[in-house]
């Protein structure tokens, strides 16, 4: 048992040496000789793609235009709407609870039954069943 421990006790002084030679003294961070060397097809083809997308200029001088200065946003503000409920496992207002049933949002059109519950459920007055 006791060369298995002079073992591995070697073994990690010698890896934390390495590590602390490779890490701070500076040899194991050194740029490479040369950019170009060993340079794939691949690698060349996107130099050359980015030589070619260099020459792109754009004229800015529209963003100054009237035309472009009489454009108006058209978007629909979203107006923030509130949590349905504070806690989500406190019982429903049919189970006697005052939290008020939801209401559809401005716009929006009904089209299931008005006798269904804020969640979609019934009452638990017609959900009996025999024990």
């Amino acid at each position: 048992m006791k060369p298995n421990i002079v073992l591995i006790s070697i073994i990690t002084l010698l890896v934390a040496v390495a590590a602390y030679w490779f890490f701070f003294t500076g040899t194991g961070n050194q740029p490479p000789l040369s950019v170009d060397a060993g340079a794939s097809s691949s690698q060349m083809q996107f130099a050359a793609a980015v030589g070619e997308l260099e020459s792109i200029s754009f004229k800015t001088s529209i963003f100054s235009d009237a035309r472009f200065n009489a454009l108006v946003d058209i978007a629909t503000p979203i107006t923030p709407e509130s949590f349905r409920r504070s806690d989500p496992f406190a019982p429903t207002a049919a189970s006697g609870s005052s939290v008020p049933a939801a209401r559809p949002a401005a716009g929006a059109g009904t089209s299931g039954p008005s006798d269904v519950g804020a969640l979609g459920t019934s009452s638990p007055a017609t959900n009996t069943t025999n024990q």
